[in-house]
Formats: C-alpha cells, structure tokens, sequence
C-alpha cells in the first residue's frame, strides 16, 4: 500500500481567492487490496483518498459492504466540504451578496443568479442518500463502469469529448457513461449535477427545507428510467444497511 500526504489548499476550480482557503490535509492511498482501506470506527473521518479501486467481489456480502462505504465515505466528505464552504460564504452574506469577480465563482458553479437558487444548489445532501446511489448504482464497487472509469453514480454524457465508457447492450442507439480520473471528480461531478440539473429543482428545494431523507428522495425520481421502482430500491438500501448513521459523521480537517 502506497500513501502520499498532500498538504492542499482548496481555492482554485470552485473557490475564489477572496474566500478563506479551506486546508486539507489530503492523505492519497493506492490500495493494493480491500485490506489497504481503513475501516471507519469513529464520528471523524481522515481525508483518505483512494486513487484505485480493489476487487470487492472477493469479499463476503457484509464485508463488500463494509468496504465500499469505508472507501468512497471520505472522498465524499472532502467534496461536501467544498459545497459547504461555499453554502457558509453565500449564508453568511446573504443580504448584501451579488454577481462580481469575486463571487463569479460560486454563481458559475451553481449556474444560477437568484441568492435562495445558490442556498438550495449549495444545501447539505445527507451522506446515506449519497452513499445509497452509488451502491445501486455500482453494484457496491464492482460494476464495469466503476472498476475501469470511477463512475460511482451511472452518470451518461453525450459530449464528443468527454471521456467515456461505452454500455454494452445498447444496441444500435450508442449509450456512455463518464470515465472519470479519480474518485474526486466522479463525487464531484454527481453533486454538482444534483445541484443544478433541470430535473432535480424539487430535490434541492427539499434539501433546502431540510425535510427528511424519505420525503426527500422522492424527488429523484427523474435520475432514472425505472422512476418509482428506482425510489423504492433507494428508500430499501438506506433503510436495509443502516445508512443513516453515516450522516452524522464529519471530516477530520486536524
């Protein structure tokens, strides 16, 4: 198992320079096996970054389980900070916030102008409905399209140059998926549809009203083709496995 420390400073991409950076203490790993992923046995989460995805399948069920949310938990985490530190900035500011060169970054984020648009793009999602689309999703971390592209989430794209993985049985009507280059950018890529995407308005306005997560994913019926079905198999996972535990705990940004 390889780890690299990575002392990073969070003001480029999403953030303006005028904003406090956000300092992590980013640990890289490459986990040679599923035994290189730190289980999670406190509130407090360490940055952990794992730049591989390791054979699940070798695992029992429980441990498969175990595993996966121990190694897609913290990269989650670190990509939820992002938001909020753009939600606190907007929040804090709120009356007196506009469009300008220092703030340009946060409303290009959100793709929106209206103050309570950025409060809903930017409002917490709780880490057991994460957590939940990317085990339906991925199979808990042993779909194709995760093992070879990082795609957490069945993400499509059909953009000529985006990188992507072409779905089998598509038939004539050519399908992809994103290939993404790390774990990072496929949570990131995710959040940030939800929190702009035409389909999911009702979602972010639930999130905003901080209702609970059974109301809430009822607004992600347009994420898939199977709508109602797809709900009911989320509202199963969370409830099945216990995700709910998991929305309290935190980063350790020591």
């Amino acid at each position: 198992m390889y780890l690299k420390y990575v002392f990073f400073l969070i003001t480029t991409s999403i953030f303006s320079q005028s904003f406090d950076p956000l300092e992590l203490n980013i640990i890289y790993i490459e986990p040679e096996s599923p035994n290189d992923i730190y289980s999670i046995h406190s509130n407090s989460i360490k940055p952990y970054v794992y730049t591989l995805t390791p054979d699940l399948l070798s695992l029992n069920v429980n441990e498969r389980k175990q595993k996966f949310i121990a190694l897609i938990l913290p990269s989650i985490l670190i990509e939820k900070a992002k938001i909020e530190h753009m939600y606190n900035y907007v929040y804090t500011n709120f009356d007196n916030i506009t469009l300008n060169n220092q703030t340009k970054v946060i409303y290009d984020y959100c793709k929106c102008t209206d103050r309570n648009k950025l409060l809903a793009c930017l409002a917490n999602q709780p880490n057991s409905v994460i957590i939940a689309q990317a085990a339906l999703e991925s199979g808990w971390g042993t779909s194709r399209f995760f093992l070879e592209g990082f795609n957490l989430f069945g993400i499509h794209t059909y953009n000529l140059n985006d990188s992507k993985m072409k779905a089998k049985g598509s038939g004539d009507l050519a399908i992809y998926v994103k290939k993404y280059d790390s774990l990072l950018n496929s949570i990131s890529n995710y959040l940030r549809t939800l929190a702009t995407g035409y389909a999911y308005d009702e979602f972010r306005k639930k999130r905003l009203e901080l209702v609970d997560w059974k109301e809430m994913i009822q607004y992600l019926d347009q994420y898939s083709e199977r709508r109602e079905l797809y709900i009911d198999d989320l509202e199963s996972i969370i409830d099945y496995n216990n995700l709910c535990k998991y929305d309290t705990l935190e980063l350790d940004v020591q």
